[in-house]
């Protein structure tokens, strides 16, 4: 019943497109206003921004920012925090250079620039090894190499603009990252990221260096993926993206890290941002709290544009709306040896889903029951980055995170009528967490990085079923863990990097992890090593042994036992691990265009699997159905193991042109407690993505553009529906003895996106149309049993889909 639930949910995020045909009138009506003739007027903006030392992270004075398109070039000069600002940029695309003596310049071409927001840059430079012999840093040099100088393979930067520049992604960095090397993405209607056939619940999540839930609205325990994210790609600066053997300072993650980054707010203005889309409609405001001391402020809130227009009156085609909100800010206050930071993200989401009220031509495929569903996040923490000496920077910070999801069930009649309560569930997790992080830079060639962490947790399932015997609903799971009583989780790390010279870079690390609710410890050895044997190409090598936690929920789980009531029987479950190793080489034939070439191998070990019967299920597969799928009795007798390699072609944007091919090859295997050597669940064996995208600059006023992604990827795996005994206990049953041994037929779909760019003298309007698979293909997303057409029923992905955003910034 919870997997199907969720099928249902995520089916209620299709627009009825009597609704899109509302704002496809208004697009066309603004794009008719748009090529109206104008005045020739120049509009110009500010740049604004902070340049640092990459490893020690202090800020650099005096250092030269040069806007080099425009004639003369405009010049500034960092303060003494690091801080610059040049006024009257002219809008539109420009290049910026940044030089400072002893440091590897930086080149960022083709930055665009609005009339209505100023641009904010956080430029990290690194300290040349030998002086007299400049290496330029190229823009594009960080979508080879991550920002973070500690990572070696595997691992990406992504700016801002891309997680709204390729088609399909929505303004969401989890859909974005869909189009690396990498990443198996066969469901549309999620943003699961499943890297190299692992579960999507090994992913990390960390933002401003801490440790986040699932930042998803109708997000399930134990999973880091929703139908729509909470994250706002508005307040985000450029990050990284991990795949695997990632650095020592990332731990409990098993297969991969988003390691997000918040920009700070505009410090010399106040600034304002209306825009309304398929994530909400969201307002935001920034700018400085003090101008002569650089403190800042942000706050975006958005709201679900369903849940409004549903008030509204229009009609989306079925009986459930998902409705949701959320909320980020950041405060940012540098002092006079350091900064300090606040910051929050929060949201909650709920829908119903209600058979009572189902209509003839409801999307929402009928459960026989009224079911009703909840979700809520909420993160806020402080960090204070202190420069102990011109090598030395310490940060502290402290946060506090709350994480509740839940599901009540009402039965109903023959007649789909008289809705009457039959259980109620929900599972909240909270945690305290402190951290410290030091870095010292002793020399060009030398840094080391260290930090430790604690993690102080508390947990309550709570379940109600109705009793036929007593006629009231009693508990069925009543276990909570208050903080103080519950389980502390410690991790520690230890990082080097030391460049021999140009050519030759070393990145040792070690990381140690240790459980207290059941003694569980992990020292995890990660290493990388780079060789630059020519200008233009580079061979990597990286190491690490991974470990990660289970969801409370998993430990807690249990079973109730005759006369002896409910007994906790997994909370002596050890870390799941696993080995990585990576190799690969990059190929930079131009300065603008790179192929990457990555292979790997990682073996699972310590997977809990069934420990009272011989059986298929591994917490491997976790997050390949919707709902808590956890049992009772596990032991870390599993195992698995995944391998593969994958292909990036890339053309960086330049001259208002860009394309991305990437190609991954992989297996994905594991045995159960039965010992059976079976595909994962998300083995899909290949996924191949085309983009590319132009723009077209009419004026310093208006810019159009064009975005187009084709993809296509390797079928679901799934597990055959056994009908006969489907139609005997009246809900589905399945084949275990071929589970996971089926697939549904490739994964395809091409996605289009136009967009138009407005300038004004003080205010900047977009407009962007999405037309996510155009040619309506369909995709495969389930199969069960239907108790009321006592039949298989097939649902499908998300068809044609049309979607328009709007936002004003001024």
């Amino acid at each position: 019943m919870q997997k199907k639930y969720w099928i249902d949910v995520l089916s209620a995020l299709k627009f009825n497109l009597k609704a899109e045909k509302y704002w496809l009138s208004i697009f066309g009506l603004m794009v008719f206003l748009l090529f109206r003739p104008v005045n020739a007027q120049e509009y110009v903006q500010e740049v604004i921004g902070k340049v640092v030392d990459k490893a020690s992270q202090q800020p650099l004075e005096g250092a030269s920012v040069i806007v080099t398109s425009t004639s003369p070039p405009l010049v500034a000069l960092t303060n003494s925090q690091g801080y610059f600002r040049i006024k009257g940029v002219p809008v539109g695309k420009v290049s910026i250079a940044v030089r400072y003596v002893g440091y590897s310049p930086v080149q960022l071409n083709e930055v665009m620039i609005n009339s209505g927001k100023a641009l904010q840059l956080h430029i990290e430079m690194e300290e040349e090894i030998i002086t007299y012999k400049e290496v330029v840093v190229t823009a594009q040099k960080p979508k080879a190499r991550p920002t973070n100088e500690m990572a070696t393979a595997s691992a990406r930067s992504f700016t801002v603009e891309e997680t709204e520049r390729y088609a399909g992604s929505r303004g969401d960095v989890a859909r974005m990252a869909s189009n690396f090397a990498g990443v198996y993405f066969a469901n549309d209607q999620r943003n699961d990221i499943i890297i190299r056939g692992n579960s999507p619940s090994g992913l990390l999540w960390r933002l401003d260096d801490i440790e986040i839930p699932n930042p998803n609205h109708f997000a399930e325990n134990g999973t880091t993926g929703g139908p729509v994210s909470m994250l706002n790609n508005n307040l985000l600066r450029n990050s990284d993206f991990y795949t695997g053997a990632f650095p020592a300072e990332f731990g409990n993650a098993l297969s991969g890290v988003f390691d997000l980054k918040m920009r700070n707010g505009n410090s010399n203005k106040h600034e304002f941002t209306f825009q309304s889309g398929f994530n909400g409609f969201e307002i935001g405001a920034e700018g400085p709290i003090k101008r002569d001391q650089q403190s800042t402020y942000m706050a975006y809130y958005r709201y679900s544009v369903l849940d409004i227009m549903d008030k509204l009156g229009f009609s989306f085609g079925t009986s459930g709306v998902p409705r949701y909100q959320d909320f980020t800010c950041k405060i940012n206050l540098p002092l006079k040896k350091g900064v300090l930071s606040f910051y929050t993200l929060a949201g909650k989401s709920s829908i119903a889903m209600l058979s009572s009220k189902l209509k003839p031509d409801d999307m929402y495929l009928s459960e026989g029951m009224d079911l009703y569903n909840r979700s809520a996040m909420a993160v806020s923490g402080i960090s204070y980055t202190v420069f102990v000496n011109p090598k030395t920077y310490l940060k502290i910070m402290g946060w506090g995170l709350y994480q509740s999801g839940g599901t009540d069930g009402d039965t109903l009649d023959a007649n789909n009528a008289n809705p009457f309560r039959f259980f109620e569930h929900n599972i909240d997790e909270y945690r305290i967490s402190t951290s410290a992080v030091a870095g010292t830079k002793y020399n060009a060639r030398f840094n080391t990085r260290a930090g430790i962490q604690a993690d102080l947790m508390g947990y309550a399932l709570n379940s109600k079923v109705y009793s036929y015997d007593s006629l009231k609903l009693i508990p069925f799971l009543d276990q909570s863990k208050k903080l103080g009583k519950g389980p502390v989780l410690l991790k520690s790390y230890y990082e080097v990097n030391y460049k021999f010279s140009e050519k030759w870079e070393l990145k040792p690390g070690i990381h140690a992890m240790y459980f207290t609710l059941n003694q569980s410890f992990s020292l995890e050895p990660r290493i990388g090593f780079s060789f630059f044997y020519a200008s233009d190409r580079t061979l990597h090598f990286a190491y690490g042994l991974h470990s990660r936690t289970l969801p409370l929920a998993a430990y807690y789980w249990g079973k109730f036992y005759p006369h002896v009531g409910y007994k906790e029987t997994n909370t002596d479950l050890n870390f799941i691990r696993a080995h990585h190793w990576v190799i690969g080489h990059d190929w930079n034939f131009t300065s603008n265009l790179r192929l990457k070439t990555e292979a790997y191998y990682q073996y699972l070990f310590d997977i809990p699997v069934s420990g009272n019967e011989r059986n298929a299920y591994s917490l491997l597969n976790t997050g390949a159905y919707w709902g808590v799928d956890y049992r009772d009795s596990l032991v870390n007798s599993g195992k698995g193991y995944n391998y593969g390699i994958e292909f990036t072609l890339e053309r960086f944007l330049q001259n208002n042109f860009y394309y991305l091919f990437t190609l991954s090859l992989f297996e994905s295997k594991y045995c159960g407690s039965d010992g059976i050597l079976r595909n994962t669940a998300f083995n899909g064996n290949y996924v191949f993505n085309t983009l590319a995208g132009y723009t077209f600059p009419i004026s310093t006023r208006l810019t159009l553009g064009t975005d187009i992604k084709i993809s296509t990827a390797g079928g679901k795996r799934y597990t055959p529906i056994d009908l006969e005994a489907s139609m005997k206990k009246r809900e589905t049953v399945y084949i275990e003895s071929e589970t996971f041994a089926h697939q549904y037929a490739p994964f395809f779909k091409a996605d289009f996106k136009i967009f138009v760019r407005f300038n004004k003298p003080r205010s900047t309007h977009e407009w962007h149309i999405y037309i996510e698979n155009i040619t309506n293909h369909r995709n495969i997303l389930n199969e069960y049993y239907n108790p009321q057409k006592n039949k298989i029923t097939t649902t499908y992905q998300l068809g044609f889909f049309p979607m328009v955003l709007w936002r004003l910034t001024f």
